[in-house]
């Protein structure tokens, strides 16, 4: 069971303020009492100081207008109760304990108000805190549907002509290739609230996407994999690998005498690298706006700063993709 803070710490100021009043009160007075005398009177103020701090937090909580000047009345009548009831006890005689009394029951007044408010903002920050997660995790999830829903729509259409190629061919890999386009979508609808997915998840939609595109393209395209078995239980952002290979296919061209070469590999330094050699097309590809900065976006998201870093080098280009602790 989980311990609030706000219920805890009214008890124990309730039982250990009288035993401090207690030790005062006689070291004042040389008060003698019997064991039993002592007990009671610490009973009834450990009630008393218990019965205004929830009097003090309910009027301040419900309070909308004139709030301090409402607190103080009701401190006043509660006080006045309570002295009215102390005030047919014996111990409660003395003149000077009368005085103490008061002293000590609004000085107890001041730091149970102050306790309460800071309850009360911490409780502000924390649900402001609680709708801005809210606010951002109905952002990303607006982001994500808007990428896949941004799938390619001729992705379907090209995929079905090669398949209609393969079938009146006699094509080998025909059936492969139909098990591998089901298994795309099938994934893909499967994880369709997913925000991260596990690494082994992940490359298991990709194997089917590369299986398609590779099929597309026969000899023009080459992958390799090197994962990490210890590191396939790490979390990244859902079609993450996907969107980064896309990429390499959309922004490069190939042919069997300059394939394009794809390797994907986790790094040491818990990371997914994606590499491939360049071989830009002549033509200007148009920006989808659904590639690296969305990815970026989605890290930021889910609170991970540079979660996408982009080397480029002469004939090479690399993209690194950081894995999330489970």
């Amino acid at each position: 069971m989980k311990w609030r803070a706000d219920k805890i710490l009214p008890v124990v100021l309730c039982l250990i303020l009288p035993v401090l009043n207690a030790i005062t009160m006689r070291s004042i007075e040389k008060i003698e009492d019997s064991g039993m005398g002592v007990f009671w009177r610490w009973l009834s103020i450990s009630i008393m100081l218990y019965i205004l701090w929830h009097i003090l937090d309910f009027v301040s909580r419900k309070a909308q207008t004139y709030k301090w000047l409402k607190v103080l009345l009701a401190c006043m009548v509660f006080f006045v109760i309570v002295y009215s009831i102390y005030s047919f006890t014996p111990f409660f005689q003395k003149h000077t304990l009368k005085w103490m009394f008061i002293y000590k029951y609004f000085l107890a007044t001041i730091p149970f108000l102050i306790i309460q408010y800071a309850f009360r903002a911490n409780r502000k920050v924390a649900l402001l805190e609680l709708e801005k997660q809210q606010i951002q995790t109905e952002n990303y999830r607006v982001q994500l549907e808007a990428l896949r829903s941004k799938v390619d729509p001729h992705f379907l259409f090209n995929s079905l002509n090669t398949l209609r190629t393969m079938v009146r061919h006699s094509h080998p890999q025909s059936e492969q290739f139909i098990l591998s386009l089901s298994d795309f979508y099938r994934q893909t609808l499967k994880y369709n609230e997913a925000i991260t997915l596990t690494l082994n998840e992940e490359i298991k939609v990709l194997q089917s996407f590369l299986f398609l595109m590779k099929s597309r393209n026969q000899a023009a395209v080459s992958v390799s994999m090197h994962i990490d078995s210890n590191k396939e239980h790490y979390l990244i952002p859902m079609l993450a690998l996907q969107v980064v290979a896309e990429n390499c296919f959309k922004h490069n061209s190939m042919t069997a005498r300059t394939p394009l070469r794809i390797e994907i590999r986790t790094t040491e330094d818990f990371c997914v690298e994606v590499k491939n050699n360049l071989n830009p097309k002549l033509e200007i590809t148009e920006r989808s706006g659904y590639g690296i900065d969305n990815l970026n976006k989605r890290y930021e998201l889910l609170g991970i700063k540079d979660g996408v870093t982009v080397t480029r080098e002469e004939e090479h280009i690399a993209v690194t993709l950081k894995l999330m602790q489970p």
